[in-house]
């Protein structure tokens, strides 16, 4: 049975493309994601994947319930039974597709965006949908005729057996440690404290109860200047570690007990060390650990010396994700975002919360006694980088423009991937002292560029060399003044 709904009055066909993202739908609530907008969404994503059942879940963001009441209409009249989960982090959205028996789920949020934004994370069963599936949904967004039928909608709470189910996977702490966490006012902040409690840690909260203005900082903890606040009480409180969260809970940011902020591939690192002390002598698909290509070389370096295999994809949680489903012996996966997938004893999808209590149990029975945070970090390769520079451009082909770059890095004969726009080594006497990598973003109108380095003195060669190879293509001076 089938449905006919009209085209949305006042609704720009260019704009409704703009907001359907790489791995999700996202724009400014009342522009282009408006109440009749969800509506038309539900529809088609209950005839794009002939839903029959679907978990729906939603942040703390204003325009959040009305998107949901829409959203929610759109996948009724279509026939679908809508588990409404409520309130919850995503990684509770996530949770649900791997224990009811649904066809999917969707999570109303924008993530660590201002709040004026909102938007869709979609999965089919439980897997991410990304790339192509959700320009497949476009193109049913786009058309007339829609499934049809009787739905309903039921209460779920979900989030207390996601929080149990995660403590019946890990050993309590062998030690009582002393942890401040930040959640920047986001959905995340209750479940995290209730988590914690359960797992006898010691918290020191802030910014954990919720306003959706986000007054004190964005809820982005991979950027050092959303996490001042946290360094502060870690310092004041003599923590052994700060937590901060992102906007949607699915991503973790540290600091250790002196404030200093850790970039999240070395939480990855961190991760991949322990994890491979127990895959001695296994497979290589059971000893392999995915990174994306913004991650430093420390992570490759850190998985070869412990046994491992590393395998470098394209920036994308939904990516990982993917990779993890066609490789289910791999363990563990993870990004410079602080994404991180466990696939071990977790079904590998990033989770704020269960990644901060895998984190605590690890440090919990690490750490020599008297040990500090730092000791664990030290531990890892130290290189001089870039920070991550947004590159702005003005080109009607940003597509040409890329290969354009590319095409110049190869007549250089530098070893590059092009996986994900290209990243480049140089070398010297044949051996690697770093590399640069400039790709688009799938969710700006920027190119992202990053440059590591064995010392400070080969980053400012890489910059120079960098500098001029791609500067006759593109005006690269925000890369250039990274520090």
């Amino acid at each position: 049975m089938s449905r006919h709904l009209e085209w949305p009055e006042g609704v720009d066909v260019e704009g409704v493309r703009s907001v359907f993202k790489a791995y999700d739908i996202r724009g400014i609530f009342g522009e282009v994601i408006t109440e009749s907008f969800a509506h038309r969404l539900g529809a088609a994503l209950a005839t794009y994947l002939d839903l029959n059942s679907l978990v729906v879940g939603r942040d703390i963001r204003e325009s959040s319930p009305q998107l949901h009441n829409a959203f929610l209409s759109g996948l009724v009249e279509s026939g679908v039974h809508v588990y409404d989960l409520g309130i919850v982090p995503t990684g509770t959205m996530y949770h649900a597709t791997h224990v009811l028996d649904v066809d999917g789920g969707v999570m109303i949020t924008a993530s660590h965006n201002p709040p004026e934004y909102n938007g869709f994370k979609m999965n089919k069963g439980s897997s991410a949908m990304a790339g192509e599936s959700i320009q497949e949904l476009l193109d049913v967004f786009l058309q007339s005729k829609f499934k049809a039928g009787e739905g309903s909608i039921s209460n779920k709470n979900i989030l207390e057996n996601h929080i149990d189910t995660i403590i019946n996977s890990l050993e309590m702490p062998k030690r009582r440690l002393n942890v401040a966490i930040d959640c920047g006012n986001a959905v995340a902040g209750p479940a995290m404290l209730d988590l914690f409690n359960n797992l006898e840690v010691d918290t020191v909260p802030i910014f954990c109860d919720w306003d959706n203005q986000f007054p004190n900082h964005p809820p982005d903890p991979t950027r050092i200047e959303n996490m001042q606040h946290l360094a502060e009480v870690v310092r004041e409180n003599n923590c052994d570690f700060g937590i901060g969260i992102d906007g949607d809970g699915d991503r973790v940011g540290l600091v250790d007990e002196k404030g200093n902020f850790i970039h999240p591939d070395k939480m990855l690192a961190l991760f991949a060390i322990d994890v491979l002390k127990k895959r001695e002598g296994l497979s290589e698909q059971e000893r392999t650990v995915i990174f994306d290509v913004k991650c430093s070389m420390a992570v490759e370096k850190v998985i070869k010396e412990h046994g491992g295999i590393p395998l470098m994809l394209r920036t994308g949680h939904s990516f990982q994700k993917q990779a993890l489903r066609e490789n289910p012996l791999v363990p563990l996966a993870g990004e410079m975002s602080g994404h991180i997938f466990f696939n071990d004893n977790w079904p590998g999808f990033d989770d704020a919360l269960y990644v901060s209590a895998r984190l605590v149990e690890l440090v919990s029975r690490s750490l020599e006694p008297n040990g500090k945070f730092s000791d664990l970090i030290s531990k890892l390769p130290v290189y001089s980088s870039t920070g991550e520079a947004k590159v702005h451009f003005e080109c009607i082909d940003k597509f040409a423009l890329m290969q354009s770059i590319i095409d110049t890095i190869n007549s250089e004969g530098l070893e590059n991937s092009t996986i994900d726009g290209i990243r480049f080594n140089f070398e010297k006497d044949g051996e690697v002292v770093g590399w640069c990598l400039c790709r688009l973003s799938n969710t700006e109108p920027i190119f992202v560029m990053r440059a590591e380095a064995i010392n400070d003195e080969n980053l400012v060669w890489i910059k120079s060399e960098v500098n001029r190879m791609i500067s006759p293509h593109l005006d690269i001076t925000e890369f250039l003044n990274q520090d």
